[in-house]
């Protein structure tokens, strides 16, 4: 009889501690692991306008939106927080690029867009001199 008890013993607290310990972020990071990233998109967007104040989520869903080559307002806001709160993200200096092409194509002329594009073209030019032969 105990036998039976053991493994609904085991079940239980591996539901309940699955329960408790995956969380929706938890969830999403599976989602992107198996290549779900439409539906863990959906589920960062959503916990980000619960919680505006998680800096990870920004940066997860940066990621995506970079990965799915997404450059509408909705990409570019996400780009633009990564850029301004210095959120470490791996194409940083991609991320300035494509928000200058969108203040371009949008024909800001404001002082923080004039300031971001100056800085996306200097990032570009050092990224060419990299490449450059010397002496030129």
């Amino acid at each position: 009889m105990t036998f039976i008890w053991l493994p609904l013993g085991l079940i239980s607290i591996v539901a309940i501690f699955g329960i408790v310990l995956f969380t929706p972020e938890q969830r999403a990071n599976l989602l992107i692991w198996r290549g779900k990233s439409a539906r863990a998109r959906n589920l960062l967007e959503s916990l980000l306008q619960q919680n505006p104040e998680k800096m990870q989520l920004y940066r997860k869903l940066a990621r995506i939106y970079y990965l799915e080559n997404r450059r509408d307002r909705k990409a570019v806001k996400i780009f633009e927080f990564i850029v301004k709160f210095k959120i470490p993200f791996e194409w940083r200096d991609e991320l300035y690029t494509v928000i200058a092409k969108h203040y371009i194509v949008e024909g800001r002329k404001d002082t923080e867009a004039i300031r971001l594009i100056e800085k996306a073209v200097n990032k570009e030019l050092k990224r060419l001199k990299q490449y450059a032969p010397n002496g030129v």
